[in-house]
């Protein structure tokens, strides 16, 4: 079998760092990178690989950052350590992250032959990229494949294909499932509308019964939907996507934090600061101080 095309992490994940470590093993239609950095601060990512590849975050917690898939932006959410990344073939995934200042990742890539083999046409062409998720059996399998690459022998090969066609099988059923609704919640597609106008009026926010009206649901519908798909009343998932767009305006400008108050739709600077605080541990202009040092 012939050897896949190599990772290269500082080109692909480039940051920072004061040391970096990367091991890899190569199995044929299976290979797995660890990469293991110290010293980290700020991270830049840019993936488009031929083949199907997972990224589980072993060690150290991404706090803020911003990520995109194929240029559309995606919800970032801190990414601790489990949490997985999927890419189909030359689906492109970039942005960045901040976080702890040691951090190590596997990286697992599967040969699209292997992949169309073990699922077919019709489950292959259904996997859709997914970043930031959570999955025991999809965390277990490649936590499983870590340690036959830090401990290999005459039968890894065995062991490591076994577990990409467990990692494979559990995310078309993941597939499945992400495509139907929650029960008694939205669907995706519709969750997404309501979301995406959320996002694009952070300082005068749609009402409750504008959102309903744009789905053709009641507003009691609306909202025992919308808990049931996210958790959150829409008040508080908006209380959320406010303080999201305010760290990342924190971080990647130089504007008053008055401003960015204003703009993300709180009624004051001291509102602001105390949300701020309350999730952060830390008040708006010290936290970009404390980042930027």
């Amino acid at each position: 079998m012939s050897e896949m095309c190599g990772f290269q992490p500082d080109e692909a994940r480039r940051s920072h760092r004061s040391t970096i470590i990367h091991q890899h093993l190569d199995w044929g239609m299976v290979r797995a990178d660890m990469v293991t950095r110290t010293g980290l601060r700020r991270q830049e990512t840019r993936i488009a690989v031929g083949y199907y590849t997972f990224l589980i975050n072993l060690q150290g917690e991404a706090r803020a950052g911003q990520d995109y898939v194929d240029g559309r932006r995606v919800g970032f959410s801190p990414r601790k350590a489990g949490s997985l990344i999927f890419l189909p073939p030359f689906c492109e995934w970039t942005g960045w992250d901040e976080g702890d200042p040691t951090g190590s990742y596997l990286f697992v890539s599967m040969d699209a032959d292997f992949v169309q083999k073990t699922l077919g046409n019709e489950h292959q062409a259904g996997l859709r990229p997914a970043i930031g998720f959570r999955d025991s059996i999809i965390e277990a399998a490649l936590q499983r494949i870590a340690t036959e690459l830090k401990n290999p022998d005459p039968t890894s090969v065995m062991m490591v294909q076994s577990q990409a066609v467990q990692i494979l099988v559990q995310m078309v059923r993941l597939n499945e499932v992400a495509h139907e609704p929650a029960k008694g919640g939205f669907s995706p597609f519709d969750l997404k509308r309501v979301i995406a106008s959320m996002e694009a009026r952070l300082a005068d926010p749609p009402s409750a019964d504008e959102l309903a009206s744009e789905l053709g649901v009641s507003r009691r519908h609306f909202f025992r939907a919308f808990k049931q798909s996210t958790g959150k009343t829409p008040s508080g998932y908006m209380a959320d996507l406010r303080l999201k767009r305010a760290l990342e305006l924190l971080i990647a400008t130089d504007r008053p934090a008055t401003d960015i108050a204003l703009e993300c739709g709180f009624s004051s600077s001291s509102h602001f600061a105390y949300a701020f605080k309350r999730v952060h541990g830390a008040g708006p202009s010290e936290y970009r101080r404390r980042w930027r040092s």
